[in-house]
């Protein structure tokens, strides 16, 4: 990522806490931003991945676990990123009661489930806790929901908000809102 790109990132990360932040009434001073990393260093579920390299979101139990944030996006409106920028996802081809996963084999590569290891805890900035859970996917691996729906990040993303898979080719993936909506453009 080019530092002009993180800067936006950065930037953008700020704005959106600024909006949070004015719209709490509590006396409790703001929290400080979070630090962004270059997704060519960390990844969604927290697993490490090189430029040009290929992962299928799986962390490793040394692993600090992902980040969820509420991020002010532009046309999207508020939308829920990880700690790089990333865009997370949800299907419409998955269920959020029960918690259900139908994206696997050739899906989950090109949509990388939001894995978290046992024992972490995501990192949380404007995302309700209460709102944040898991699901065990087929292979044993465990995907961060939120509202009851699967995590993912597309492939493709590199960070810095931008859409690399709203509505998808099928029609049935949306950047997701922090309390699990749609986010849709205004």
């Amino acid at each position: 990522m080019s530092r002009s790109s993180l800067s936006l990132a950065c930037s953008v990360l700020a704005a959106g806490m600024v909006a949070l932040t004015g719209c709490a009434a509590s006396n409790t001073p703001a929290p400080a931003a979070p630090a962004v990393s270059p997704p060519t260093t960390a990844a969604a579920g927290g697993a490490t991945q090189q430029p040009g390299g290929h992962h299928g979101g799986h962390g490793s139990p040394g692993d600090a676990g992902p980040s969820l944030y509420a991020v002010q996006s532009g046309p999207l409106g508020v939308v829920a990123t990880d700690g790089a920028g990333h865009l997370m996802y949800r299907s419409d081809a998955d269920s959020a009661d029960p918690s259900t996963s139908n994206c696997s084999g050739s899906c989950a590569q090109t949509w990388l489930p939001v894995l978290v290891a046992a024992g972490h805890e995501p990192e949380l900035l404007g995302v309700d806790a209460a709102a944040v859970g898991r699901l065990t996917r087929p292979e044993g691996t465990t995907q961060l929901t939120l509202a009851g729906w699967p995590l993912y990040r597309h492939r493709d993303d590199q960070g810095g908000l931008q859409s690399a898979g709203q509505n998808g080719a099928d029609g049935i993936w949306f950047a997701i809102t922090p309390t699990g909506d749609k986010a849709t453009a205004a």
